[in-house]
């Protein structure tokens, strides 16, 4: 067998043991769902909501056929991933995640899942953009997507976008535009699910401005002994919102949040989502040739319906 066929079969190897089945029935419509999803811990499972809801009946099984009930017990309403609490402790380890540093555009990626709920199914691509934003209809951003040309399909939706180390890399979402398919990055998915099971819910924030990354003169920079050589300028500043208390203004750049650089507007926001409501965020802003400190509230996305 050549090489490069290898590659992909000891990848899904690797991660076969963290890919469950999902059959989810809801009590109400009479309709049964087939799909799959993936371990995050031994009593959770992560999967898509256009698989499992609330309230449905749903069953998980394992690769080698191990059945067990579970529940689900949110559906998150910005990235509509579910949660799923299994009734049992499951039999396998978490799967190994591959760093979001090392998801990057042209990495080879397969989405792997049940075609017809019967058969282990993988499609292969490559990652074609790693942090992409897609704003919902209502406006309401949806930060930290995978976009790649690895076929999503009914069979894999809710399952794992591994690279050909077998590490899990996103959690699959829905057929896009033109070939092209969503992932949520696993560290969000992850990162909703255990704010979910500890809190109740996950933080949605919102930053209250609008801006665009600018990269600032290597001579400013040195000039200056700033912290970062770019950063977010604020270019509209909603007198209500967050950054407005926060004390931004129009035409400040924001340099570094919570000791991390600032690149671009989706990252500020996952950057607070890490955080719980009502929490202060230090944020560095470049002002007139002057350096600031200061705190930037964790405010929910108004009108976010969080009973879903």
């Amino acid at each position: 067998m050549d090489a490069w066929s290898e590659s992909h079969i000891r990848a899904l190897e690797r991660a076969r043991s963290a890919v469950m089945h999902v059959a989810a029935f809801d009590p109400q419509e009479k309709s049964l769902t087939l799909g799959t999803g993936v371990i995050l811990d031994n009593y959770h499972v992560v999967t898509s909501g256009q698989i499992a809801g609330m309230g449905d009946e749903v069953t998980v099984r394992t690769p080698e056929g191990r059945k067990f009930s579970a529940e689900c017990i949110a559906v998150d309403p910005l990235y509509f991933v579910s949660v799923l609490r299994v009734q049992g402790r499951l039999p396998v380890e978490p799967p190994a995640l591959a760093p979001d540093s090392e998801i990057v555009v042209g990495r080879v990626v397969l989405a792997v899942g049940f075609a017809l709920g019967v058969e282990l199914t993988a499609s292969a691509g490559i990652v074609s953009a790693s942090d992409h934003t897609v704003y919902r209809p209502e406006r309401f951003p949806v930060d930290g997507l995978i976009v790649t040309d690895a076929a999503v399909h009914p069979g894999n939706v809710g399952g794992p976008l591994i690279d050909l180390e077998g590490r899990i890399v996103g959690l699959n979402g829905l057929a896009w535009v033109q070939g092209l398919s969503l992932a949520v990055r696993f560290s969000v998915a992850a990162r909703l699910a255990n704010q979910i099971i500890e809190y109740g819910s996950a933080t949605h924030p919102w930053l209250g401005f609008s801006g665009q990354p600018e990269v600032i003169d290597p001579t400013v920079v040195q000039a200056l002994e700033l912290p970062a050589d770019r950063g977010v300028v604020v270019q509209t500043l909603n007198p209500d919102g967050p950054a407005a208390r926060a004390g931004l203004e129009t035409m400040d750049m924001v340099v570094r949040i919570d000791d991390r650089p600032a690149i671009h507007l989706g990252q500020l926001r996952q950057v607070l989502a890490a955080h719980r409501p009502g929490e202060r965020v230090p944020v560095t802003v470049l002002r007139g040739g002057e350096l600031l400190e200061l705190g930037f509230p964790v405010e929910e996305i108004p009108k976010l319906n969080k009973s879903g």
